[in-house]
Formats: structure tokens, C-alpha cells, sequence
């Protein structure tokens, strides 16, 4: 498998925080051959400013399939939502805001990244006496709330939070 780089606050892969939506679109179109690209560009999905510049780069975590989606060398999408927010935020804060007390999303506005998840499962729920009445092909359905669904970066100038640490 090839490896996928999300840099903080400038790229992902070659799609980079800044581009037009045309040199978007011009990778897009070279991907087209290459089957393994082409799923890159479909599970990648950025938004744009009011300049028609890239602003968030959205990813996936139907790219594992296909890619090693590593920030600073942490795989993504195959490391717990619980270890994997533990690890970033001893790199530097997450905003504790409700959604991040609830598990369901996380914040870094110093590294410009955003993670995801649409529902949460946490190691304990495993032992928990509802998941184990579940039938196993649910209960292998339910293991992937263990993780993330969506990894997002956005420009750090346009965190949140200031450079002084204030929100």
C-alpha cells in the first residue's frame, strides 16, 4: 500500500491548502488512469473561500483500503479514536468543546487538523452487556465506531483560536 502524508495545516497528499479549484481538478483528471489515485480523489473532498482557494481538505477512512493515511507517521484511520486523540494531544491541545466531551469530534486548531466519527465506541463498550447481546456481524459493524470516519486539515492562520492561544 502507498503511503498517504496529511501535512498540518498545508496538504494532503499533492492536494494542497491554497489551490484553485482547477489545479484540484487537474489531478483529478491525470488520477483517471491510475485506479488506486482515482480512489484518492473520490473519498477526498475540499472546500473553497470566497477567493476560490482550497480552505479544508476532507479525507475518508474508506481510504484505508487503499492508503496509509499518516500525520506525522500515526496511521489514521488504523489507530483507536481514544489513543489517537490521546497521542495528538500531548503534540498540542485539542479544543474542549462539547462535541470532543461527547467523542464524537476533536479539534487542533495549533495543527490545523479536525477528526470525525459519526458514532462512538469506546474499548469499554465492548464488555458492556448491549453489545454482547448484538449479533457478531453487528457487533464487527459497531467495532468500526473505534475509530474515525473523516480527518479534515485546514489552514492554521484560520484556527479557531489566535496565536496567542485565545480563542
Amino acid at each position: 500500500m502507498k503511503n498517504l502524508i496529511i501535512e498540518e495545516g498545508h496538504s494532503i497528499d499533492v492536494i494542497k491548502l491554497g489551490m484553485t479549484k482547477e489545479e484540484v481538478e487537474r489531478y483529478v483528471q491525470l488520477s483517471k488512469n491510475d485506479s488506486i489515485e482515482a480512489h484518492f480523489y473520490e473519498d477526498v473532498q475540499c472546500e473553497y473561500d470566497a477567493d476560490g482557494k482550497v480552505s479544508h481538505i476532507h479525507i475518508s477512512n474508506s481510504l484505508k483500503d487503499y492508503y496509509y493515511c499518516l500525520f506525522r507517521g500515526i496511521n489514521v484511520f488504523n489507530t483507536k479514536a481514544s489513543k489517537l486523540v490521546e497521542i495528538l494531544d500531548k503534540i498540542s491541545p485539542f479544543d474542549r468543546n462539547e462535541e470532543a466531551s461527547l467523542g464524537y469530534s476533536y479539534t487542533f486548531p495549533h495543527l490545523g487538523l479536525s477528526l470525525w466519527r459519526g458514532n462512538v465506541l469506546n474499548d469499554e463498550d465492548l464488555e458492556a452487556d448491549w453489545f454482547k447481546e448484538l449479533k457478531p456481524s453487528i457487533q464487527e459493524d459497531e467495532m468500526k465506531n473505534l475509530y474515525f470516519e473523516t480527518v479534515s486539515i485546514y489552514s492554521i492562520s484560520n484556527s479557531p483560536i489566535d496565536n496567542a492561544g485565545n480563542p
